[in-house]
């Protein structure tokens, strides 16, 4: 079960990483002629809201990560 978790961790942050980057690129590249910024950066902030439900989780269950 440690193991899964440290791998749903680094899977998590690595789709907080894509989604802030994409999040960027979509900021340079339409120029304010849609909504893909926020939208990613939404997905960036509920997949940050996971991590530290995953993350306390680790840590009631005492998983010491």
């Amino acid at each position: 079960m440690h193991t899964l978790l440290n791998i749903v961790i680094v899977v998590v942050m690595v789709g907080i990483i894509v989604s802030l980057g994409s999040g960027l690129y979509y900021l340079v590249t339409d120029r304010g002629e849609s909504n893909r910024t926020v939208v990613s950066l939404s997905v960036r902030v509920g997949l940050a809201i996971v991590l530290l439900v995953v993350l306390a989780y680790g840590l009631t269950m005492r998983y010491g990560l």
